[in-house]
C-alpha cells in the first residue's frame, strides 16, 4: 500500500504541535518528506539565512551537513553533527514498513556560549560583517546536549508513533490494535523532557504525563478539570481574575481566529507549596488541547537573584539606609518564594545579643521579642547560628533544642520551621538571616543554595555599612583620645547652640589644658604623653554626662559643651572635673606614676548674639587666667 506521510498526518495539526514544542523548547526545527517538500519550518537563524546560507564557502558547508544528517541515521532513531560553520545539526528518519517517509531537522544550535574567536575568524575568512554576523551568533540558542538529545529522541518517536498510528487507520486496524497505539504514544509523552497536559473542549483534563507530577506534585485525580487546576496551581484569586482567566480568554480566542495561542509565563504553586515558574504553550489537535510547561525555575531564580544583588548594589551606591538595603534583601527572597518568610538580625556591638535588622513579613510581637536576643543554644535558631557560626535548621520548630525557650512564642505567630545561616565576613561574625516557614519543612538543595546566597548579600550590605561608619567615625574622631576632633567639635557645637537658641535654654563651654605637658613629654618621652592625654578623655567621660560634648581640639587643648547648663552649674561641674584628674594616677611602662592637672576655662552664653567663635575665645581668656593664676584651678569668664 503505498502512501505519504501527509497521508497518515494531520499535517496541519502536526504543525501546530511543532509550533507549540518550538515555544517550550526554543530549539529550530525542520519537517521535509521523501520527495523534498518543506512540511514544517521555525525557528530558523539568520546566522544561517542570512550568512552561512549567503557565502559560497559556507553554504558548501551547510550541503556537507544537510547530506550527512540524512545519510547516516542508519538504524539510530537520529543522528547529531557540528557542521564546520561551528553549529549543530541533528536528523531523525520517519520510517513506516520500511520505508523512509520523511526526515524531521532540528538544529542551528549550540551546546556551550559560543567561541567568539573561532566565529570571528570565519567571519574574516568568509567576508562578513563582524559585528553584525556575531550579534546573528548570539541569537543562536544554547541547549544542552543531553536535553537536545532527549527532545529529539521524543519528537523522532512522537512522529514516528503518529505515522503509525495513521498507517493503522489506513489499514483499518482493529479497534484493540489502535488503543495499544495510544498506549504507545501516552508512553512516549511520558517520556518528554517537558511537563504535558491533554483535555477536552468542555475542560475536562483526561490526562498528564509523568514529567507533569514530577514538576507539580499534582496527579490526575487532583485535578479532574481545568478550573480545578487553576485553583490550586493559582490560589490567588487576584492572580487568577487578572492573569490567568484573561489568558485563558487569548488562547480560546485564537483557537476561533485559527491563530497562534498566546504563551505565558507564570509562577505556579506546586502541591508541596513550593512554586516553580514556566512558560505554558498551547496547541489544538481537533477538540482536544495540548498544553507544554516548560520550567523556567532555575533561569528565573538565577535571574532574580542577579536583580536583587544589582538593585541592592545600586541601594548602597546611592547611600541607602542599612535597614533600607536589608529590607531589599529580605524582599527580594521572599519573591522567589510566598511561603518563606524571612529575617536579619544584626549582632550587638556587646558580641553577645542580637538585634532587629529587617522582618518586613513577621508579625510585630514576634520581632520586638526576638530584638536583644542573647546569643546561645536554647535562643532559636538564630542565636544557635549565632553561637556555633554554622547552620541551623530546625524542620520542625516543636521538636528542635534550639527552640526549647521560645517555641511557644513561634506557634503565636504561626511558624513551623526556621532555616538559618550566619552571616559572616572573613571569619568575622556580623548577624543571621533566617526563612521560616508556616508548615514544618525541610530544606532542598536549592533553598540551602539560596540562604547561603542571601546571607552573602546581607554580609556585604552590613560589612559595606559598618566600613562607612568607621570611615566616618575616623573623619570626626581624634584618633588617640576617640573625642570628637576640632572640626566636628565645632560642628556639633554649632548645632548645639542653635537648639539652645531656639528654645531659650542655657548653655555653657569650658577648655582646659593638661598643666605642664611639655614636661611630660620631656621626662617620660612621647608615649607617657600619649597616656596622659588618652587618661583625661577617660576621666571627661566618666565624670561629665553623657549629653555632653567633648573634644579635643589640639595638642593638649580640650573642650566641652555642656547643654542647659548655666554659669553656677558650669563652674561645679568644671570643679568636679578638675578634681576627677588631679586624683586620677597612671602607671608607667617603667614601673614608675605619674599624676597630672588641668586649668580650666568657663563660659556661658549671656547674649543671643553670642556665636561659638566669641564663646571658645572668652572660654580661652579664661583659661588663661587660670594657668597665669597658678594652674590647677577653674576660672570663669568675665
Amino acid at each position: 500500500m503505498a502512501y505519504r506521510f501527509t497521508d497518515l498526518v494531520d499535517i496541519e495539526a502536526f504543525r501546530g504541535m511543532m509550533k507549540a514544542f518550538y515555544a517550550a523548547t526554543g530549539i529550530p526545527h525542520g519537517l521535509i518528506d521523501s520527495e523534498n517538500n518543506v512540511l514544517s519550518g521555525i525557528g530558523w537563524q539568520e546566522a544561517c539565512s542570512d550568512f552561512h546560507r549567503a557565502n559560497a564557502l559556507t553554504l558548501a558547508r551547510c550541503r556537507d551537513s544537510d547530506q550527512f544528517v540524512a545519510a547516516h541515521p542508519g538504524g539510530a532513531p537520529f543522528v547529531g553533527y557540528r557542521c564546520q560553520n561551528g553549529l549543530m545539526d541533528y536528523a531523525a528518519p520517519i520510517v513506516i514498513d520500511g520505508r523512509h517517509l520523511a526526515t524531521i531537522f532540528f538544529g542551528q544550535v549550540l551546546h556551550e556560549a559560543p567561541d567568539l574567536d573561532f566565529f570571528r575568524g570565519q567571519a574574516r575568512a568568509c567576508g562578513f560583517d563582524e559585528t553584525a554576523y556575531l550579534a546573528a551568533i548570539g541569537k543562536v540558542p544554547i541547549v544542552a546536549k543531553e536535553r537536545a538529545e532527549a527532545i529529539m529522541a521524543f519528537y523522532a518517536q512522537l512522529a514516528q508513533t503518529l505515522a503509525a498510528s495513521g498507517r493503522d487507520r489506513l489499514r483499518q486496524r482493529t479497534e484493540d490494535a489502535l488503543r495499544d497505539s495510544e498506549a504507545h504514544l501516552q508512553a512516549i509523552l511520558d517520556s518528554s523532557p517537558v511537563g504535558i497536559g491533554w483535555s477536552d473542549i468542555d475542560g475536562k483534563v483526561e490526562y498528564i504525563n509523568n514529567k507533569f507530577t514530577e514538576l507539580f506534585g499534582y496527579r490526575l485525580g487532583d485535578i479532574p478539570t481545568i478550573d480545578d487546576w487553576y485553583r490550586l496551581a493559582y490560589p490567588d484569586k487576584l492572580f487568577r481574575r487578572e492573569v490567568v482567566d484573561r489568558w485563558a480568554r487569548d488562547v480560546a480566542a485564537a483557537r476561533v481566529a485559527g491563530s497562534e495561542a498566546p504563551s505565558l509565563e507564570t509562577p505556579i504553586v506546586c502541591k508541596d507549596g513550593t512554586v516553580r515558574h514556566v512558560i505554558i504553550t498551547v496547541s489544538w489537535v481537533g477538540d482536544h488541547r495540548l498544553v507544554n510547561f516548560s520550567d523556567i525555575t532555575d533561569r528565573w531564580s538565577v535571574e532574580q537573584r542577579e536583580h536583587a544583588r544589582h538593585s541592592m548594589l545600586e541601594l548602597i551606591a546611592k547611600g541607602a539606609s542599612l535597614a533600607q538595603t536589608l529590607d531589599a534583601i529580605v524582599r527580594g527572597v521572599e519573591a522567589e518564594d510566598p511561603s518563606m518568610l524571612c529575617a536579619i538580625l544584626l549582632l550587638d556591638h556587646d558580641g553577645k545579643h542580637l538585634r532587629a535588622g529587617a522582618a518586613p513579613s513577621l508579625p510585630d510581637f514576634f520581632n520586638r521579642a526576638f530584638d536583644g536576643l542573647a546569643v546561645g543554644i536554647g535562643a532559636g535558631s538564630c542565636g544557635a547560628a549565632a553561637l556555633t557560626r554554622e547552620r541551623v535548621v530546625a524542620a520542625d520548630i516543636r521538636s528542635h533544642p534550639a527552640w526549647t525557650n521560645h517555641k511557644e512564642l513561634a506557634t503565636q505567630a504561626g511558624l513551623g520551621s526556621c532555616w538559618c545561616e550566619p552571616v559572616l565576613a572573613k571569619g568575622r561574625l556580623l548577624g543571621t538571616f533566617a526563612i521560616y516557614h508556616r508548615q514544618p519543612r525541610s530544606p532542598s538543595e536549592n533553598d540551602l543554595y539560596l540562604i547561603g546566597y542571601a546571607a552573602n548579600l546581607a554580609s556585604i550590605a552590613i560589612e559595606h555599612h559598618q566600613t562607612q561608619e568607621e570611615l566616618e567615625r575616623q573623619a570626626h574622631t581624634d584618633f588617640l583620645t576617640e573625642l570628637a576632633n576640632r572640626r566636628y567639635f565645632l560642628e556639633l557645637a554649632e548645632a548645639e547652640l542653635a537648639r539652645t537658641l531656639r528654645y531659650g535654654k542655657p548653655f555653657s563651654l569650658l577648655m582646659l589644658d593638661i598643666d605642664h605637658f611639655k614636661a611630660v613629654n620631656d621626662s617620660h618621652g612621647h608615649k607617657a604623653g600619649d597616656m596622659v592625654l588618652q587618661e583625661l578623655a577617660g576621666v571627661m567621660r566618666k565624670t561629665l554626662r553623657e549629653v555632653d560634648v567633648f573634644g579635643r581640639l589640639g595638642g593638649e587643648e580640650f573642650a566641652a559643651i555642656l547643654p542647659e547648663t548655666a554659669g553656677d552649674k558650669a563652674r561645679e561641674a568644671a570643679e568636679r572635673l578638675r578634681l576627677a584628674v588631679a586624683a586620677a594616677v597612671m602607671a608607667l611602662d617603667d614601673g614608675t606614676t605619674l599624676g597630672i592637672t588641668v586649668s580650666i576655662g568657663v563660659t556661658t552664653l549671656a547674649d543671643k548674639s553670642n556665636n561659638i567663635d566669641l564663646l571658645l575665645r572668652q572660654a580661652d581668656a579664661a583659661l588663661y587666667a587660670a594657668k597665669h593664676g597658678g594652674r590647677n584651678r577653674v576660672c570663669m569668664a568675665g
